[in-house]
């Protein structure tokens, strides 16, 4: 039986306007003091799915982690920061165990792979899980509106919605381990064609492509219609990259950048993502612009003069148009071209040579 009058004693404004929200925090087993909490921090209608997300009770703070740990606080503070995550200081009470067993990962990996390589996996773990985190967030205030008390103007009916939502954070993270294992080994057999005697640098194709005209197109459509069409080119161009054993390194914003092994999938990707049906369905204006040579790998991203003249190719190339560069086109001599077209490109000295490809 729910004590409505002690509850507004302790601090539940209106508790008994609210009774459908407290009745059903309180058949999920939440205590008075944790309902009275909650409220204190304006989340009564958040608790039920913020329970769920949280790793684990707080119980220990940056500096009894680094004690456990057997690690100095300033760099068990700096891994955290890494992780694109805060405390208000090294005393707050604000990390579970379940969190410093996972930064006992990152101690581990530092002594074998040495603290710069360790700590920049971590930026790239936080800038991944922050940027699924905002993918996630997205879908489901798109698809359930409910989950926005501004939409639903109903705190119970946004706590059951947001419970629901947050029930799959476990189920997501059991997903993104079996892929991330999936991926790992697909990583490994792709590194073993492209890799040299240097460990920091591959020699492989590297291609982007991106949706011409997309800034006026932004000017011009509603929101939904520009969502579609992101989700349009991004889905066509990760169907062609993957099941042509490419492998697709990002998207920004309306472009995608992948890498191949060699240059004839390279191309190949090119021509399917250009001229892709869904994408001629749709409308979408899509070019690309296509280098190979040896690139620097660092942090799940390509760095280096193949990188920097693909990126100026493509947004040198016309609507439907692929441009090679002179390494692409040596490469692949049974691809037909126009004559070279001397640019001139930002970031380069000279004039760079780009050879038109001519379609099938």
């Amino acid at each position: 039986m729910v004590d409505f009058d002690a509850l507004q004693a302790a601090g539940i404004a209106d508790a008994r306007d609210r009774a459908a929200l407290i009745e059903y925090l309180a058949g999920l087993g939440f205590s008075a003091e944790e309902m009275v909490d909650a409220e204190r921090r304006g989340r009564l209608f958040g608790l039920a799915g913020d329970a769920i997300q949280l790793t684990g009770p707080p119980v220990h703070s940056l500096t009894t982690a680094a004690q456990a740990l057997g690690l100095a606080v300033p760099d068990v503070a700096r891994a955290w920061a890494a992780l694109g995550l805060t405390v208000a200081g090294p005393e707050e009470i604000a990390l579970s165990q379940a969190d410093v067993d996972g930064l006992a990962t990152w101690a581990d990996m530092r002594a074998v792979l040495g603290d710069e390589a360790a700590t920049a996996l971590l930026r790239v773990l936080g800038s991944g899980m922050a940027r699924l985190s905002e993918a996630v967030a997205s879908m489901i205030r798109a698809g359930t509106p409910d989950i926005q008390i501004e939409q639903s103007h109903d705190e119970y009916r946004t706590a059951r919605a947001y419970r629901a939502a947050a029930e799959f954070v476990p189920r997501l993270g059991a997903l993104m381990d079996a892929v991330h294992r999936h991926h790992l080994r697909t990583t490994r057999l792709y590194f073993e064609k492209v890799a040299r005697a240097d460990p920091a640098t591959v020699v492989c194709g590297v291609g982007f492509a991106d949706l011409s005209g997309f800034t006026s197109l932004t000017q011009t459509l509603a929101i939904p219609e520009l969502t579609a069409l992101l989700n349009e080119f991004s889905s066509a161009a990760a169907d062609v990259i993957h099941s042509a054993g490419g492998r697709l390194v990002k998207f920004i914003g309306d472009e995608v950048m992948w890498v191949t092994p060699g240059p004839e999938p390279l191309v190949r990707i090119a021509e399917q993502i250009v001229g892709h049906p869904r994408a001629a369905e749709a409308g979408l204006p899509i070019r690309a612009g296509l280098d190979h040579g040896t690139v620097l790998t660092f942090g799940g991203d390509y760095f280096g003069n193949p990188v920097n003249r693909a990126a100026r190719l493509v947004a040198a190339a016309a609507p439907g148009q692929i441009l090679l560069s002179e390494s692409v086109h040596a490469l692949t001599p049974g691809r037909a071209t126009g004559a070279a077209v001397p640019l001139r490109l930002k970031g380069f000295d000279e004039p760079v040579d780009a050879y038109p490809l001519i379609p099938v």
